[in-house]
């Protein structure tokens, strides 16, 4: 309620001014819970936060190198905000990309309290990701989102300086698996994790633990490390670690109702990695319920079919990705996905075929969960009222693609009806689920995050 009263018009994507009484002031009263970033564009002038802790919602100034851009990622009370920056025109991959220029886009970390900035390598020297990323998105959707390219950016430690930045980000249709750069502040370029030939490893979500970059994978059946080294001869150990034995996932069920519309439970799953505040390695994974249209002319053995292939591809059994059955098969077109429950697991990355050992309880501790940065746990002692402990707050930046769609549609108007972007709390002893706020429809060129002050 108090999140709901507070934040109504900053959800709404309004722009109302902010009481002088509610601008942060940085005092000795440490920040129990981190900050919620609120949804912003690119013609914000400063960014919001609501803080839990005092029920108020903060506003910070953007400084005017940063003005135009947007948060894509927050991580160890860092925002990463994209610019668009100078025409560039591909030359060495105009084969197969447009000769026309495109914007680059420049990447900043900024800390919003102390106002510092420090610049990262342009996204145009992902070559030829990004190319390929922009020129595919305006010609088949007619724009593109920064956002939806930057899949995570994360730090390895508090001060950028010293860090080393790892980035995952997205490819168009080309490999849906996504990819890795590494870089160090002044770099000039990003550093691409080489791929084998052979063999097709997923990236999911990153973190960085005991100085190890964890990167979890649904295509592999134990641990992986491979040593990769940077421009500058810095190497940095990556572990790759196996997700699909986490998730425990029980048989597809699906549920037919009305004329051609369905549910279909335990299809889809995100793992995000936590890292508790005891320094034990969590896998959190959230389960998704998926409702689809089918085609109520097919009969139902075809349908049976393919629940069939839709288990082979989410148990890694098939050919491709599980979750393209739904954008490539001819019955099943989802409209909407939403968050039904989590799975929590505890492991030892050190162990080659995994230690899992599942956590039924967060007692000591309240996890917040996002798909917009670093996900965080802090203490569930002496927290404020109305907070409760053993609980997972989660938010959701996704715009999901359709395929359903004509010439004379806008980019806006094809995701219109797959936007499922779902915020709650879970409170795990009961497995009750609150939404703090409903799925919006617009589509967001930010991403909303948890954000940890540290001046």
């Amino acid at each position: 309620m108090l999140f709901s009263n507070r934040c109504k018009y900053d959800i709404g994507f309004g722009q109302p001014g902010v009481p002088e009484g509610d601008r942060v002031i940085i005092d000795t009263v440490p920040d129990k819970l981190p900050w919620l970033l609120l949804p912003h564009d690119t013609q914000c002038e400063s960014l919001k936060f609501y803080d839990l802790s005092r029920n108020k919602v903060h506003e910070l100034n953007l400084p005017e190198v940063l003005l135009g851009g947007v948060s894509v990622e927050v991580s160890r009370g860092w925002l990463a905000i994209a610019k668009k920056g100078q025409y560039i025109r591909d030359t060495k991959y105009s084969s197969y990309l447009s000769f026309k220029p495109i914007p680059d886009t420049e990447i900043f970390l900024f800390n919003p309290l102390s106002g510092a900035i420090h610049p990262l390598p342009s996204l145009s020297t992902l070559v030829p990701y990004y190319y390929s990323f922009v020129t595919n998105c305006i010609f088949n959707l007619g724009g593109y989102n920064v956002a939806e390219f930057i899949r995570r950016i994360e730090l390895s430690s508090a001060d950028p300086s010293k860090s080393i930045i790892a980035l995952r980000f997205n490819e168009f249709e080309a490999n849906n698996c996504g990819n890795l750069a590494l870089c160090r502040v002044g770099d000039r370029c990003w550093s691409t994790f080489p791929r084998e030939t052979d063999r097709d490893i997923e990236f999911g979500d990153i973190m960085f633990y005991s100085g190890d970059l964890c990167v979890l994978s649904q295509k592999i059946e134990h641990v992986e490390t491979h040593i990769f080294k940077l421009a500058e001869d810095d190497e940095v150990r990556i572990k790759f670690i196996p997700v699909s034995t986490a998730a425990r996932l029980p048989f597809i069920e699906a549920e037919h109702w009305g004329h051609n519309m369905a549910t279909i439970k335990h299809a889809l799953y995100e793992p995000y990695l936590v890292e508790s505040i005891n320094g034990e390695l969590l896998i959190v994974v959230a389960h998704n319920v998926c409702y689809a249209y089918y085609d109520e002319d097919e009969d139902e053995e075809s349908l049976d079919g393919d629940m069939d292939a839709l288990e082979e591809e989410r148990l890694g059994e098939g050919e491709g990705d599980f979750e393209h059955f739904f954008e490539e098969g001819d019955h099943f077109e989802p409209f909407y996905f939403k968050v039904s429950g989590f799975d929590v697991m505890e492991m030892d990355p050190n162990a080659g075929m995994m230690i899992w050992r599942s956590v039924q309880s967060l007692s000591d501790q309240l996890i917040f969960l996002t798909s917009g940065g670093r996900s965080v746990s802090v203490p569930a002692n002496d927290l404020p009222c109305g907070i409760q402990r053993n609980c997972i707050f989660f938010l959701e930046n996704d715009n999901y693609f359709s395929e359903v769609f004509n010439a004379y549609e806008t980019r806006e108007e094809v995701l219109h009806r797959r936007v499922s972007r779902e915020s709650g709390i879970c409170y795990l002893e009961s497995g009750r689920i609150e939404r703090l706020f409903p799925s919006s429809n617009r589509l967001l060129k930010c991403k909303v995050g948890w954000f940890t002050p540290t001046p």
